[in-house]
């Protein structure tokens, strides 16, 4: 999944709303001057348009550090953060609901977003994906969270691809997020066994990584 980054590199005012917050985030691409303020240049255009493109989308999207310190959010997160279903904000510090939203950003890697299904209340879930937009040592993690449909349960995907039923458990709970070990205890399984069937469904379903299971299985989910 191809996600794009704002950039941050400069302190907010006293005087005003803590920086994350601000809709229009228009600064150069290394991070220590300031586009140029003539309305009409391609960069500040770009700028602008970027801004609004990033801020305007259904999904909620924030930047965050290794940390959780919110650096950035558009307009989805900031209603999703009100509402307090899926995460909280307390003190510029990213508060999930679910440990599975701390895992992913702290596993987030440049090479590919990574992905799972976070349960919410009342039988709801959500899909979220983490990737590192900006390298250490500031190291950025682009977050991006979307409601899915009330419950998630891939079995078309495991029909289609004639997934046995322990290929389609494993794999389902491998998309809910919960760690190989954790899966083998689960089924009580070995690691061995577990991987014999990892490998036979990763065949069935033509991926070869986790990162492309959750691309194939991001079809069956709502937006």
């Amino acid at each position: 999944m191809r996600q794009g980054s704002v950039e941050t590199g400069f302190a907010p005012e006293a005087s005003q709303e803590p920086f994350w917050f601000s809709a229009d985030r228009r600064v150069s691409g290394d991070r220590r001057r300031a586009v140029s303020t003539d309305e009409g240049a391609p960069n500040a255009l770009c700028g602008r348009a970027l801004a609004n493109w990033v801020d305007g989308e259904r999904r909620a999207r924030l930047i965050v550090t290794r940390d959780l310190d919110v650096m950035w959010m558009n307009e989805a997160a900031r209603a999703l953060r009100d509402d307090g279903e899926a995460f909280e904000v307390c003190d510029g510090r990213l508060a999930p609901r679910s440990p599975i939203i701390a895992g992913l950003v702290a596993a987030a890697r440049p090479e590919e977003a990574g992905c799972a299904v976070v349960p919410g209340e009342g039988g709801r879930h959500w899909v979220a994906w983490a990737r590192e937009v900006c390298a250490p040592p500031s190291a950025l993690i682009g977050l991006t969270l979307q409601r899915a449909r009330s419950e998630i349960r891939f079995q078309a995907l495991i029909e289609n691809h004639l997934l046995t039923p322990s290929e389609g458990r494993i794999i389902e709970m491998l998309l809910a997020g919960v760690e190989t070990g954790r899966i083998a205890q689960a089924l009580d399984i070995s690691i061995e066994t577990l991987r014999t069937h990892l490998k036979h469904a990763y065949q069935k379903l033509g991926v070869r990584s986790r990162g492309e299971l959750f691309a194939e299985a991001l079809s069956f989910v709502g937006p």
